[in-house]
């Protein structure tokens, strides 16, 4: 999955005959300041970070709303190898844990629903500073993790 995920980042990257075809292509006034360097709003490439690549490849191997419950410990592995959760995180992460314990049901879990819960329920008073923060950490996490997972195309 990763390695998909790596490949098809590689593939869309513009290569140097596709940078020198787009300045050629471009009003004489703009690459005239891309060369000089001089101004500031010139356009510059758009570079995709490795936290972004991380939590892709994340995203596109398991699925937050319809975790299974075998799943749990290879997700949270996953988040770890890539260095995207630390130890606070995990601890927090512990909530999905406890959530799927004490559901009637043995099936998936909408992780991202206990942690948006989760997180509403921080901003109740009585809330102690450490679990809002690790709350928040997760939930940030969590929403960047739901906007990164590849849309179904409607048919």
């Amino acid at each position: 999955m990763l390695l998909n995920a790596l490949t098809n980042y590689l593939q869309n990257q513009p290569t140097s005959s596709d940078l020198q075809s787009q300045q050629a292509q471009a009003p004489s006034g703009v690459s005239e300041r891309a060369e000089t360097g001089s101004d500031d709003t010139s356009p510059a490439l758009y570079t995709v970070s490795d936290r972004a690549v991380m939590m892709s490849a994340v995203a596109m191997e398991f699925n937050i709303h319809a975790l299974a419950p075998e799943q749990l410990g290879q997700f949270q592995n996953r988040l770890q190898e890539y260095g995207l959760i630390d130890n606070q995180g995990i601890q927090a992460l512990s909530i999905v844990h406890t959530a799927r314990l004490n559901s009637e049901d043995n099936g998936a879990v909408d992780a991202k629903a206990i942690i948006d819960k989760a997180y509403q329920q921080t901003q109740e008073p009585g809330t102690t500073y450490s679990q809002r923060k690790q709350i928040h950490q997760l939930h940030t996490l969590f929403s960047n993790l739901d906007s990164a997972t590849p849309q179904q195309k409607a048919s």
